[in-house]
């Protein structure tokens, strides 16, 4: 009998880890930084005593875990789910970042994306203004990639569907990605290869 509070107490409980942001620097060495960004929501059915009168209905506590690490030479690494690839063809440089984006991809084990945390996220945000702003890419793993060098262009090798899938450049040494997870549980491309095209000028 004692077990049957705690039992109640944890499935009222909610608590779900939001997408997945992944910010790589590359210094001109080649070494570098390579941090996941892991957005965290918790929510409780009561709140702390706030004055007489009130009746507390929940809490939710938003927070943000950073994972740091470091490397040697960005084309040596072999994170879960993804690697990139430096090659010369016609006197042409490419840089390509390969990345497995099947629905078994270990990526999304990596970044610890529960397909059903992210629908309870979406169906508590849609109600609350600022956990929609809070989490504008909770539907997308984002690579963002600080180049040493210039990037002429960037482009997906095969097509994707444009406004879902985004291959941009921030600036002319940072480059944006946005791979949908709906994409990735559907199985519909189990291979993605972004081509980055330094600037030889």
């Amino acid at each position: 009998m004692k077990l049957i509070p705690p039992t109640v107490f944890f499935c009222l409980l909610f608590c779900a880890c939001a997408g997945g942001n992944i910010k790589i620097k590359i210094r001109p060495d080649l070494s570098g930084d390579l941090v996941l960004y892991q957005k965290k929501i918790t929510k409780k059915p009561s709140g702390v005593f706030f004055g007489s009168g009130l009746k507390a209905t929940g809490e939710l506590e938003i927070s943000i875990k950073e994972r740091a690490y470091q490397f040697s030479n960005y084309t040596h690494i072999l994170p879960p789910g993804f690697r990139f690839i430096e090659f010369t063809e016609d006197q042409i440089g490419e840089i390509q970042l390969v990345v497995d984006t099947s629905k078994s991809s270990p990526l999304l084990k990596a970044l610890e994306i529960n397909r059903e945390e992210i629908d309870s996220i979406l169906k508590e945000a849609k109600q609350r203004d600022d956990l929609l702003r809070f989490n504008t890419l909770v539907e997308f793993i984002q690579f963002e990639v600080q180049f040493p060098f210039p990037i002429k262009k960037v482009k997906f090798a095969d097509p994707r569907t444009p406004g879902e899938w985004t291959a941009r450049l921030d600036s002319n040494e940072k480059m944006i990605v946005n791979i949908p997870l709906h994409s990735v549980w559907a199985n519909e491309h189990q291979l993605t290869i972004i081509q980055i095209y330094p600037d030889s000028n």
